[in-house]
């Protein structure tokens, strides 16, 4: 690992995370917590978001819509 690597690179800091993506901590911290939630490391007392597993989490929780059920 060189100087500039860190260990926590492709992580960013929940509270960070929240901000980027306009929600609130606890819309964060609540999709931790969901069985299959938001993944995390705590890491030093803070809660550190993987960015790739959190794009991967996001793209499972994609809905497409039924083609059976028809339109009214």
């Amino acid at each position: 690992m060189s100087a500039t690597q860190s260990i926590l690179d492709g992580y960013i800091v929940e509270q960070q995370f929240a901000l980027n993506e306009k929600i609130s901590p606890r819309t964060s911290a609540r999709y931790r917590a969901m069985t299959n939630g938001l993944p995390f490391v705590e890491f030093g007392g803070r809660i550190y978001i993987p960015i790739e597993e959190a794009r991967d989490w996001l793209r499972n929780r994609i809905k497409r819509p039924n083609r059976r059920r028809q339109v009214a």
